[in-house]
């Protein structure tokens, strides 16, 4: 509850400071903008508290509203106390109207996302987010995660098969070998000792909104971040001036892309990563404060904090600020172009020291001319620096150059009426497009091949005739996106984005829909070129082709909707499972679901979590005696004389079929969905741990379940128990204390009968009571197999605690273990 007030103030201080900040807006897209700007602080926030390995979640959510206040209070500081003006405030616009298409829209697309994927688990970057936010809403926060069941294993057998078991099934839990240059590992955990993969600000998000409103629930500020994008995509129209009829096809486009629908059900970074470059776009293209276009370092900083791939983009943002340097002369450029550089280098440190091996392994396109994992560090250090100086010294140049009276707009102007700037820009877009067309023309034999070209997936993606569209009309009327430095910007960004993206960065998609998200990011900026393209031309051809290509996605569209995808469980059954699981048992998982299960139960339960050693048959035996209570959780049906039934269910396996796809471009047309049996069973031969809550069917003469316990109400209580002859020690934990006071004792004996034959006493008195019994057992007593314990104590009446309880009690009975004496 507190936790969930400190985010809702944290939310609250963020679209106070946006509706301050943003004073001649609408106050629906201030209220928009600071909604993203609480999500990017919080992004800033966990980045912070995990270079230091001091991360929390609540921790995280205090360091976001504490920025949050913080920013508002410079807010309000150079708002000089205007807000607060009766006028003033009552004069904010407030305007359904104009918001009506963006609120139309995200309500019609808002059930296309409401259905999230399931539980995937590790071996796929959606279970890992998932899985990473488990361990962060169960107080595993530490950067380095360490299974430390493997020193408690006592044989250099076991712990090998270990190793090699969290190698293979706990895919994405980063293990370096010795050899690999890193910063933060300690290597004195162990051999089953890694980080996560991936940066886990995103984690972070998925463990703050489950906090709030469920672990099954986690995934749901994805649809939050969905009808965002809508709304910028508008707002960005409108900054640039297109009509709405431009801008309603524009966000219909964005918005039923299919490769958004799907990320915005999936657990990934990219439907947030999308808000980035558009929020960049949405404060270059704000002509209306231009004084105020430096904001766009803000998707910048959380960019450098939230995905590595910012060095991909980065040479997009220099490359804008200094291209509107040189358009404008104002002097916020010329200090955004090193800061951005300086923004990067910080981000590739604070990423290596929280995640080195992911970091380091996502610059490996860059690794040639001796460029590897081992200087990596140094070459971008000097090429940041070199990049820093260099534009620096661009500035300084452009500035000795600028003549007095410069005057901005008659230079865009000049420069729309320049022949070879003309040239250039339709040179910036043929020119890819032929690069891609002619490669794939000797790279590829058939159409199923050239179907996967990134090119491809963001024309299909867009509607299939509307960016292509866009690029013709771009290249015939390339002067008007020279006419005003915000259409240039747009211009750039799908140059950079889109263009150069599918010619050298990512050429073609291996497969839909998983890595087609890496999409999913630019597509809404290829919309909003092809819209500003087209807009000269009107509705006549505009809402055509966005109709055309709402019909084409439509079917993907409707599958996504009604399905989802990568899921392997059901959120319900995790929760299930957990419930029969205490921190005190020892849990052997399937090959079948260690995948998906073993870091889950582990952090939820407190449980020892082991993978199933086929090769082993004494495994469950020596695990019971180590731990006490063995249980299995497996899809096999096991015997049922060595084992007991707690649980079974059915959860389905849930993931779009390759072998039906479209025929432009192979996104999936159908999903598949297989049903598989899970079971959770109780060792039975051997056990040397009971507890009431968790063998309660094997308990008789006992009462109801009081939570963890039970009383005795028979004078004598027996246990079911499977031994092997050996001599024991057995405690006999208590589940709470007993009114010796009020039955007017001392102590309260109590007998002990291992099948039958008596084998010691012990007594409750003050100094144990609500504590521990402690009893031996003989070897020659116990029975290979099942035995009965039984509990021996006399009875008394709760009414001398309790007036209106008229039950007849004897000993509050928690657990009972035995320890071999040997």
């Amino acid at each position: 509850m507190l936790f969930s007030a400190v985010c809702l103030v944290g939310a609250v201080l963020a679209v106070l400071s946006a509706v301050i900040w943003f004073k001649k807006k609408n106050i629906i897209e201030a209220v928009t903008m600071g909604v993203i700007m609480w999500f990017f602080t919080h992004i800033i926030a966990s980045m912070a508290l995990f270079v230091i390995d001091k991360y929390t979640i609540f921790r995280a959510g205090t360091g976001t509203a504490i920025l949050c206040g913080a920013v508002l209070a410079a807010v309000l500081f150079l708002d000089k106390g205007k807000f607060f003006r009766r006028r003033h405030t009552l004069g904010h616009e407030f305007s359904i109207k104009d918001m009506l298409i963006p609120m139309i829209i995200a309500v019609l697309a808002i059930p296309f996302v409401s259905q999230k994927n399931y539980l995937f688990g590790m071996g796929q970057d959606q279970g890992v987010y998932q899985t990473q936010a488990i361990l962060f809403m169960n107080g595993d926060t530490k950067r380095q995660k360490t299974i430390t069941e493997y020193d408690g294993l006592e044989t250099e057998r076991e712990q090998e098969v270990f190793e090699y078991a969290v190698k293979s099934y706990l895919r994405g839990l980063d293990i370096p070998d010795e050899s690999y240059p890193d910063t933060v590992y300690d290597r004195s955990q162990g051999p089953t000792s890694g980080i996560i993969h991936g940066i886990p600000t995103y984690s972070a998000l998925l463990a703050m909104w489950g906090t709030n409103f469920g672990m099954e629930n986690m995934q749901d500020f994805e649809t939050l971040l969905y009808v965002c994008l809508i709304f910028l995509v508008y707002f960005i129209c409108g900054n640039l001036k297109l009509k709405k009829t431009t801008a309603a096809c524009a966000c219909i486009c964005a918005a039923a892309a299919p490769i958004v629908v799907w990320v915005a059900k999936a657990a990934l970074t990219e439907m947030l990563l999308a808000l980035i470059p558009l929020t960049f776009m949405y404060f270059m293209t704000d002509d209306e404060n231009p004084d105020k276009k430096w904001l766009s370092i803000i998707p910048i900083v959380v960019f450098g904090c939230y995905h590595v791939s910012i060095y991909t983009m980065i040479p997009l943002f220099v490359m804008i600020y200094g291209g509107m340097y040189v358009f404008t002369r104002e002097k916020q450029y010329a200090v955004l172009m090193p800061a951005s550089v300086a923004v990067y280098l910080a981000s590739y440190f604070a990423m290596r020291h929280v995640q080195p091996f992911y970091t380091m392994n996502n610059y490996k396109p860059v690794f040639v001319g001796g460029v590897s994992v081992h200087n990596i560090t140094a070459v971008v250090t000097v090429v940041s620096a070199a990049a820093f100086a260099a534009v620096t010294v661009f500035a300084l140049i452009v500035k000795k150059r600028t003549k007095k009276g410069f005057n901005q707009r008659r230079f865009i102007r000049d420069a729309s009426d320049s022949k070879w700037f003309i040239l250039m820009l339709r040179l910036l877009l043929i020119l890819p497009c032929v690069y891609i067309l002619v490669r794939a023309f000797f790279k590829y034999s058939s159409w199923d091949e050239m179907s996967l070209l990134a090119l491809m997936g963001f024309f299909a993606n867009a509607g299939i005739v509307l960016v292509p569209l866009g690029i013709l009309f771009g290249i015939i009327s390339v002067k008007r996106f020279a006419e005003t430095s915000s259409k240039l910007v747009v211009f750039l960004m799908f140059f950079y984005c889109v263009l150069v993206y599918s010619a050298f960065l990512r050429y073609d998609i291996q497969y839909y829909y998983y890595y087609g998200r890496y999409l999913a990011p630019f597509v809404p900026v290829a919309v909003i070129f092809a819209a500003a393209a087209l807009d000269h031309i009107g509705g006549k051809l505009i809402i055509p082709a966005a109709a055309l290509g709402l019909l084409y996605v439509s079917r993907f569209d409707g599958y996504l909707m009604y399905n989802t995808d990568d899921s392997r469980m059901e959120w319900s059954i995790l929760t299930d499972l957990t419930d029969y699981i205490t921190d005190s048992d020892c849990v052997v998982i399937s090959p079948n679901y260690t995948l998906r299960l073993w870091l889950p139960v582990r952090s939820m339960t407190g449980a020892a979590v082991f993978p199933e050693d086929i090769d082993d048959p004494q495994q469950f035996e020596r695990l019971a005696q180590r731990y006490g209570r063995v249980i299995i959780i497996t899809e096999k049906s096991l015997d049922k004389e060595d084992y007991s039934v707690m649980y079974t269910n059915k959860l389905h396996r849930i993931e779009d079929d390759l072998n039906h796809t479209d025929r432009i471009v192979p996104m999936s047309t159908y999903f598949w969905s297989t049903e598989e049996d899970i079971s959770i069973y109780s060792y039975d031969k051997y056990r040397f741990m009971y507890t009431a809550a968790g063998d309660y069917t094997k308990m008789s003469g006992v009462s109801d379940l009081e939570s963890f316990f039970c009383w005795t109400d028979s004078e004598e209580a027996q246990i079911e128990c499977g031994l092997y002859p050996d001599d024991y020690d057995i405690t006999m934990e208590l589940g709470c204390g007993m009114p010796l006071e009020a039955l007017g004792v001392d102590e309260v004996k109590v007998t002990m009968l291992l099948n039958g034959k008596e084998i010691g006493s012990d007594s409750v008195t003050n100094a144990n009571n609500g504590g521990q019994l402690h009893f031996t057992a003989d070897k020659e007593l116990v029975k290979d197999g099942e035995n009965i314990l039984t509990i021996r104590c006399p009875l008394w009446s709760a009414s001398v605690s309790n007036p209106v309880d008229d039950r007849e009690l004897g000993l509050p009975v928690k657990s009972v273990r035995f320890s071999s004496a040997a």
